[in-house]
């Protein structure tokens, strides 16, 4: 299953290229794009010099968009998308993830599996997951967040807002045509009300997830509570009749 691993980035040097080589020699069927908001780390840059180091082989599975500004993480994710569907490799399969090992590139072929007999797969903190290194005011921000979205739009869903997912191309073609109102983190909550709403099939799997060890959280406590906000109108647009 060749499968396109977008990677939303922005000032993430310390983790990019460890991450970036996991990837690439976790599986032959992986290509790699990196969509960064031109970090003033140097995000960009690192990733092009690290790419030039590389066996011509590994350089053709790796690719760099470059933004021109912080234009949020749903953003990033769905010109990922774009661009891969344009692309003449033809993936078969779409996964984002973070950039700071929260998300453990070793569950890519269980997400992959699962994807065979799905249009979605979530990587999942709740029910059975878990989360390490995480203070008790961001778990519960989370827990709460959560619990209002599956009040809101589909009970059935556990976990709304992380961002390990598996897309066959027919879900991500699909995200890729609809009005993306929200481009920060609450398009996770946006993407899966589009898919849900649509009758795609999605299910999950347990993941641990990890804070990151090098770096500096992009998530602001301005986002998080504009995504309360923002989960009503999602909720609103969901359950409206087409």
């Amino acid at each position: 299953m060749s499968a396109l691993v977008v990677l939303p980035s922005y000032n993430e040097s310390g983790n990019i290229t460890d991450l970036i080589g996991s990837l690439l020699k976790l599986r032959k069927d992986l290509n790699i794009c990196v969509v960064d908001d031109n970090s003033p780390d140097g995000t960009s840059q690192v990733v092009q010099k690290y790419k030039q180091n590389l066996p011509q082989e590994s350089q053709s599975r790796l690719h760099l968009i470059t933004r021109q500004k912080k234009d949020g993480r749903g953003g990033a994710v769905r010109d990922g998308f774009l661009w891969g569907l344009e692309q003449p490799q033809n993936f078969s399969a779409f996964i984002e993830m973070d950039c700071d090992f929260s998300h453990d590139p070793q569950h890519i072929s269980e997400g992959l599996d699962l994807l065979k007999t799905h249009d979605f797969v979530i990587g999942a903190r709740y029910p059975k997951g878990k989360i390490i290194g995480w203070p008790i005011t961001r778990k519960v921000l989370s827990r709460c967040s959560n619990f209002l979205t599956r009040v809101l739009i589909d009970w059935s869903v556990h976990d709304y807002t992380n961002g390990y997912r598996f897309y066959t191309r027919k879900a991500a073609q699909f995200l890729c045509e609809q009005p993306q109102r929200f481009k920060g983190y609450i398009y996770l909550s946006e993407s899966l009300a589009f898919l849900l709403k649509k009758g795609f099939k999605g299910t999950s799997f347990p993941i641990c997830f990890v804070n990151r060890k090098v770096g500096k959280s992009n998530t602001t406590l301005k986002e998080i509570f504009s995504a309360f906000t923002a989960i009503f109108q999602i909720a609103w647009a969901y359950h409206k009749k087409s």
